[in-house]
């Protein structure tokens, strides 16, 4: 029988899980392709959240003057991601 504070923590851990799209995205990808898609679906989504976390912490500016200089082109290459990713959606 597992001590009241192993059981505490076993309860603290499931209620601090993160529910939402990504946690959401992450689960179906687990158990329709597997752990290891799981995993690498939580892994891109942690690497995003660097990747935000990197651009904070470099200070805005320098990440307004990047966006408003290339912000045509980002703006191309993001919409045709959108529309592969909505295609590939639209065709499962």
């Amino acid at each position: 029988m597992p001590s009241i504070f192993v059981t505490g923590l076993i309860i603290g851990f499931a209620l601090s899980a993160p529910v939402g799209p990504i946690a959401a995205i992450c689960v179906q990808r687990t158990m329709n392709e597997g752990r290891l898609a799981g995993f690498l679906s939580g892994f891109g989504s942690a690497a995003a959240d660097a990747v935000y976390g990197t651009a904070a912490a470099f200070g805005a500016s320098f990440i307004a003057s990047f966006l408003v200089e290339h912000g045509s082109l980002l703006q191309k290459i993001g919409g045709a991601i959108l529309m592969v990713l909505g295609i590939r959606l639209f065709l499962t």
